[in-house]
């Protein structure tokens, strides 16, 4: 109950108002191994984590002087493999020592079998040894399981300084107080034990510390030490240790060997220290004064078997060693991957206060190597870095490698961007980084435009659709015109892989075209991958036309049009019907072209086959001989006479031509006037939509086929040898085939749209003024054509 209220007393500032720490809990597995009690504690200013040793004056009287002496060599002796100090206070009541935070050997025994963990801990004593016994001329006294802690690396420390004693002191502790420490008879040496301490004086300064180092060796592997009789029992000790172990718990002192002895020994080719851990932490102890090429080698091995070590010693010793080297330019790029590798065990926490840290720094350093470094391992942990520490601190860096000198940094950096770009903000991705882009695909290294092609299809999801649109495809057009093939394949994968962010006049107008080009490219790689991205964007465009309507063109029997167009509407209508057949453009592609012919071509053909009626005799067509598909061509019955001797006829005689069917069926004799069986169904359609044979005339009757566009004339109507046709024998045309197309027509006609008397007069009169134009035209060109005919009269 006293000590409780005595350390309450502390903890509250009583006692000690200026200690700056607060003791907690006791670590129980330490109790009753030494004369101290050890606590785990904290700081008070920033809650770091230590251990706290502590003494009660009153409680163990007799052992104070041990006490004192081991507070005064904790303050004035400093080694790395010693238990670090951090501070202490000495009061009449207690003995306050403040270290590193640590734990007690043995519960890392029971934790942990790694024999080569157990040897490196024996290293880093035995190097605490040696430090003391050779080069300070100090006896330790008490190594022990007790006497030594492990940090949280897993790291042995030597403790345990109650008996620490320098040679070269006019009353050393060691030889009066030897006999006080705890259990001091089971670990004194032989000689000690058959007489004092005193006889230390005489012996060599290690000889009781390479005894109880010997003992420590037994501890370990082994377990609890009695007596000096178990120390020949070797079963349990590696046998590479054997040899020196026995010489360390040599019943004679003069021929036991020295901890400095053991390490070297250990530490010669194919020595019992040649292990990966030991050699590792070596290394990185001794790092400054290490060459370039041993740095080099050295983290190429570190990197292969760091797996293979404790966790704790990779996360709180191997890697601030690294990141040290990272720091301070001693370990160069070489020892960022393995500072990646360990990275990956830390927590997220850890994680940004270790590793982020130091990593971000080193993306502002020129040093290419560095540079290149970060890039190549950016991926192992792009993870763990937050959007925010991306744009605002490495993006800004990373960048400068676009314009680089070095191709290796500028390539390095375009594969970075695959990474960075989920990470970057809106503005950034779609404005400042498409620009980088743009330039490197003019760059001169042609791997490099392949691959920044490449980096702008996997990013493409990330831009924004007006970006898209914009962007993509006049980027992956113009990597098709790269002369590096790969470069081009790659523009046509792009395409595929975007293929979807295109609307259906992109694909048909500007992609499709640009992937035709390199269907015939003269590397066989660029042709095949074209067509699989011609197939791609095919199968694409027959989805989006699914949706399109059948036709644009308006339904006639809507009230808009209807009311808009008036009668040409109607007109519209009945030509809107004709148009749905398949051979609706043939017809359209025949009139245009023997539009120019006219029916000049008719009247001289027929006038060559029968004479011209006399002047005085007059020819006058009746009804019979103006079916309804003979609308181009027959004279009126006021007739007149042109320069040659033909009659020209102004019009229609009557309104009846327009929809008389019957007289289309009897039968129309060539040489009654009929030239030709005319397919104007604008005449009888209607004026607002025309297929204008009205001035043309077929040939009927001939057998000789045509050339593939149906039609070989000149501009008089004339073929260019021997009129119409070769072939043809001057026989009459079957009425009955006109009498046919024209009631065919007509009837189509009449059936779609039924005239008003008043509508009817007003076509016939047009058609008068339209018949007196042409006949007008065809005047004047036969004057120009001089050809035969009938002779003037």
């Amino acid at each position: 109950m006293d000590y409780l209220k005595s350390i309450s007393r502390v903890v509250l500032g009583k006692d000690i108002p200026s200690f700056p720490y607060n003791i907690g809990e006791k670590v129980d597995s330490f109790e009753g191994a030494s004369i101290w009690s050890l606590h785990n504690g904290t700081k008070k200013e920033d809650g770091t984590s230590v251990s706290v040793f502590t003494f009660d004056c009153n409680k163990q009287r007799d052992r104070l002087p041990l006490a004192k002496n081991a507070f005064k060599k904790f303050r004035t002796i400093r080694h790395p493999d010693l238990l670090k100090y951090l501070d202490g206070v000495e009061t009449e009541t207690y003995i306050y020592i403040v270290t590193e935070y640590v734990s007690p050997l043995k519960d890392q025994l029971k934790l942990h079998e790694d024999n080569n963990l157990k040897l490196w801990g024996l290293y880093k004593v035995g190097s605490a040894l040696k430090f003391l016994n050779n080069d300070c001329s100090i006896i330790h006294g008490n190594v022990r399981i007790s006497s030594i802690f492990t940090n949280k690396a897993g790291e042995w420390k030597l403790a345990g300084f109650e008996l620490l004693s320098s040679i070269k002191e006019e009353n050393p502790v060691i030889y009066t107080y030897g006999g006080l420490v705890v259990e001091s008879a089971k670990y004194a040496s032989p000689e000690v034990s058959k007489n004092s301490w005193n006889v230390l004086k005489d012996q060599e300064v290690w000889v009781t510390d390479s005894w109880n180092y010997g003992t420590l060796i037994y501890e370990v592997y082994n377990g609890e030490f009695t007596s000096a009789k178990q120390l020949d029992n070797v079963e349990s000790i590696p046998q590479a240790i054997c040899d020196q172990y026995r010489q360390l718990v040599s019943t004679n002192p003069k021929l036991r060997l020295s901890a400095s002895s053991f390490i070297e020994d250990g530490l010669k080719p194919g020595g019992f220290f040649q292990n990966d851990l030991v050699q590792v932490n070596l290394f990185l102890e001794n790092m400054n004064i290490k060459e370039a090429k041993e740095k080099e080698i050295f983290f190429k091995k570190l990197n292969n078997c760091i797996g293979n070590f404790p966790e704790e010693i990779c996360k709180y010793k191997i890697l601030p060693e690294l990141i040290n080297a990272l720091e301070y330019g001693s370990g160069g790029a070489k020892v960022l991957p393995p500072i990646i590798k360990i990275g990956n065990s830390l927590s997220s926490t850890e994680y940004e206060q270790i590793i982020v840290a130091a990593i971000v720094k080193k993306f502002a350093v020129p040093d290419r190597t560095i540079r290149l470094s970060l890039l190549e391992n950016l991926g192992s942990f792009i993870d763990k870095l937050s959007d925010k520490i991306v744009n605002d601190q490495i993006f800004q860096h990373v960048v400068t490698g676009f314009t680089d000198t070095a191709p290796i940094i500028r390539e390095n950096t375009v594969k970075s961007i695959l990474l960075l770009a989920p990470k970057l903000s809106d503005r950034t991705l779609n404005n400042e980084l498409l620009k980088y882009i743009a330039k490197l695909q003019m760059d001169d290294e042609p791997g490099i435009r392949t691959n920044t092609t490449i980096c702008l299809g996997k990013i493409s999801k990330h831009l924004n659709d007006s970006t898209k649109k914009r962007v993509l495809a006049s980027a992956f057009s113009r990597s098709l015109r790269d002369p590096f093939p790969h470069a081009r394949v790659a523009g046509l994968m792009a395409f595929s892989a975007t293929s979807d962010y295109y609307d259906a006049t992109e694909c048909a107008t500007k992609i499709l075209p640009c992937v035709s080009l390199v269907m015939i490219d003269k590397e066989k790689s660029v042709r095949i991958q074209a067509f699989k991205t011609a197939d791609t964007f095919i199968k694409r465009l027959e989805k989006l036309v699914e949706s399109m309507p059948d036709t644009a063109i308006p339904d006639p029997n809507s009230t808009e049009n209807s009311s808009s167009l008036g009668v040409a509407s109607n007109v519209a209508g009945a030509a809107a019907s004709v148009a749905e057949s398949w051979a609706g453009w043939a017809v359209t592609s025949i009139t245009k072209k023997i539009a120019g012919s006219g029916v000049e071509g008719e009247i001289t053909a027929q006038s060559s086959i029968n004479p011209p009626t006399p002047v005085n005799t007059p020819s006058t067509p009746t009804k019979e001989k103006m079916g309804s598909g003979y609308l181009s061509s027959n004279l009126s019955t006021k007739n007149a006479l042109d320069q040659n001797g033909f009659e020209i006829s102004d019009g229609w005689e009557n309104e009846d031509d327009l929809i008389t069917v019957e007289n289309s069926t009897k039968k129309i004799n060539n040489d009654e006037g009929l030239q030709s069986s005319s397919l104007r169904t604008s005449t009888s359609i209607g004026n607002k939509f025309s297929i204008n044979a009205a001035s043309t005339s077929m040939k009927l009757g001939g057998t000789k086929s045509h050339p593939t566009d149906g039609w070989d004339l000149d501009d008089s109507g004339w073929d260019s040898g021997n009129g119409w046709d070769d072939n043809w024998n001057g026989s009459k045309p079957s009425s009955t085939s006109s009498s046919k197309s024209s009631n065919s027509i007509q009837q189509t006609t009449i059936t779609s749209n039924v005239l008003s008397k008043e509508e009817k007069m007003a076509e016939l009169n047009r058609k008068r003024e339209e018949r007196k134009q042409r006949m007008a035209e065809l005047r004047e060109q036969k004057k120009k054509n001089n050809l035969l005919g009938a002779k003037k009269i």
